[in-house]
């Protein structure tokens, strides 16, 4: 909703916002649409002009995160494919550290196949697309980009990467989050061992392999 009036972007986004906030307080499930327009100060007729479902709530969230990622990702200054990974990742979770406990329940609404809502599915796509753009973006951003299709591999594979260290976040219960820290520390040091084995034609056919099977569910 690009042609909104100024007026109608802020009774979007106070929806939104306290939608969040609700999601964080009650829950997703116990949430309501008449819930979130309630708390918004607006009628139940008008957050569903903005808002079709409680799902579409998670699919606007969604777009501004990947929109998010992007913007990050431009800002980065010119390094390696390693050092970009990890500035990026390091500043996305510090960002969200606030909202922990909300991510933790928005994400397992979008990880659940069959929903509206659902990250990997078809009405989310665009999304998808544009998140992997950006990973992609930061491989060919890079003072160490391999040859064209290698970088679009690797960006692929550093997407999907970023979902599983998520994920490992929102369950590390280690105080501050540390082991989440040891594990971009870990992937950090590994990724590039891995850069200058793609070098090698059948290191760079096996990760082609792999992209090819996580597009069937990521793509």
């Amino acid at each position: 909703m690009t042609d909104l009036t100024p007026k109608a972007q802020h009774t979007r986004a106070l929806i939104l916002k306290t939608a969040l906030d609700l999601f964080a307080e009650k829950g997703y499930e116990a949430t309501t649409m008449r819930d979130i327009a309630q708390a918004a100060g607006v009628s139940l007729g008008l957050a569903y002009r903005y808002f079709a479902s409680k799902e579409s709530l998670l699919l606007v969230l969604y777009e501004q995160m990947s929109e998010e990622t992007s913007a990050a990702v431009a800002a980065l200054p010119p390094a390696t494919i390693a050092d970009r990974w990890l500035a990026l990742m390091t500043a996305r979770l510090e960002q969200a550290a606030p909202h922990r406990a909300l991510f933790g329940v928005l994400f397992g609404v979008i990880m659940t196949p069959g929903t509206s809502a659902a990250v990997l599915g078809a009405e989310a796509a665009s999304m998808r697309a544009k998140a992997e753009a950006a990973f992609i973006d930061l491989v060919n951003g890079a003072t160490d980009k391999p040859k064209p299709a290698v970088a679009e591999d690797l960006g692929k594979l550093l997407n999907a990467l970023h979902f599983v260290v998520i994920l490992f976040w929102l369950h590390d219960k280690s105080e501050g989050q540390a082991s989440t820290q040891a594990l971009l520390k870990f992937i950090h040091g590994f990724a590039p061992m891995l850069r200058v084995s793609l070098n090698l034609p059948p290191m760079a056919g096996n990760l082609k392999r792999f992209v090819r099977i996580i597009d069937g569910v990521f793509g």
